[in-house]
């Protein structure tokens, strides 16, 4: 689809409907619908002819004040459309998914933290390397977005424990 001569921009994108965009890639992935509320975030490339393809998307649920973060899925067929000079930029950048949940993670400004349920050992190493912190709970990750006393930070991670796996 991309020629290796074209200029192609890597954009992660927030839609209120991820479904055209990643629908069919969150379902190969999860076998399941995608979320039909907020907070959707698509990586995307695009080309000089505006073809768009998608790399990759994430999920984030409100919830008090944390985001509850999943469905973070790549699109491996699409990103072996890419000229291999971008491929490798990506790979060197992180890779498509630290990319996305970097990116992702910085858009996340009206909270207090980002949580993660993790049980795939190379997200849970993605996750460490974009910033997540383990917490005492198994599987339950965060990503601290303001300065909280420790008091504060159990009483969050409390919140989002007992929300169970999402």
């Amino acid at each position: 689809m991309f020629n290796t001569t074209d200029t192609v921009l890597i954009n992660l994108i927030e839609v209120d409907d991820a479904a055209p965009m990643a629908g069919a890639l969150f379902k190969r992935a999860f076998n399941d619908q995608i979320p039909d509320f907020p907070k959707h975030f698509i990586l995307t490339a695009t080309n000089e002819q505006g073809q768009a393809l998608t790399l990759g998307y994430v999920h984030f649920t409100q919830h008090h004040n944390m985001y509850l973060g999943g469905g973070m899925c790549v699109n491996s067929r699409a990103l072996r459309q890419l000229p291999q000079f971008l491929r490798a930029e990506l790979t060197a950048q992180g890779g498509v998914a630290f990319y996305m949940l970097s990116a992702a993670v910085k858009k996340l400004n009206d909270c207090d933290a980002v949580f993660g349920y993790v049980g795939h050992k190379g997200a849970y190493k993605i996750d460490l390397a974009v910033g997540f912190e383990q917490t005492e709970h198994q599987h339950l990750i965060v990503y601290w977005k303001t300065e909280l006393d420790q008091t504060q930070k159990q009483n969050i991670i409390h919140i989002a424990h007992e929300f169970g796996p999402f």
